[in-house]
């Protein structure tokens, strides 16, 4: 857990129940349209395989070019929600401001955003890899959530997020470094990992 007062029982019950609403609303939105597309289609198990790695890296640039790019951007309505995040910590309200989903309809404009564009894709080039990229997109949702929380909140996590715990910790001391949670692959190709 953050340094400083302790956390409010209140908000911690609330913050984590809105963690696991958006770990839902987040399988729905992935997951259903993967299912409902697999099943009207089965694809080919290549391409199921390069939808996943393909939706992996999406993903994380997404969540690179969202915090980056637009919550650090003073002014916008995304920088002032995701300043309450960066001004909670330690406080005994900061688990109502750790999950990066927020409202659940921003979970659904997240997935409606990146998901439709690929489906559409995948539907014009015949290559069913849309399947494997909503997957990718709930899982790794599901998991920079529940790392982030584990981050901020404390829980266990294994040894090799140590190195990803500290640098998402610096980013909080110095908000112009380390934007992605658990993997920094678009920080170090734009040169913004610590």
């Amino acid at each position: 857990m953050s340094a400083g007062s302790a956390i409010d029982p209140s908000a911690l019950e609330l913050g984590r129940a809105i963690n696991i609403r958006n770990a839902i609303v987040a399988t729905l939105c992935g997951c259903g349209p993967a299912a409902v597309l697999a099943y009207l289609h089965t694809p080919r198990p290549m391409m199921w395989l390069l939808g996943l790695v393909a939706g992996f890296i999406w993903a994380n640039f997404f969540e690179y070019a969202l915090h980056r790019w637009i919550m650090h951007v003073p002014g916008s309505y995304a920088f002032d929600g995701h300043l309450l995040h960066h001004a909670s910590i330690g406080m005994p309200h900061e688990p109502l401001h750790v999950n990066l989903g927020g409202k659940a309809i921003y979970v659904v404009l997240m997935f409606a955003g990146n998901g439709a564009p690929v489906v559409i894709a995948d539907w014009l080039l015949h290559a069913g890899f849309a399947r494997g990229v909503l997957v990718s997109f709930s899982v790794y949702f599901i998991l920079t959530e529940e790392i982030h929380w584990r981050f901020h909140m404390g829980g266990w996590l294994p040894a090799w997020l140590d190195r990803a715990r500290c640098r998402h910790k610096s980013h909080h001391d110095r908000p112009d470094r380390d934007y992605a949670i658990f993997w920094a692959i678009f920080d170090r190709l734009f040169g913004t990992a610590s």
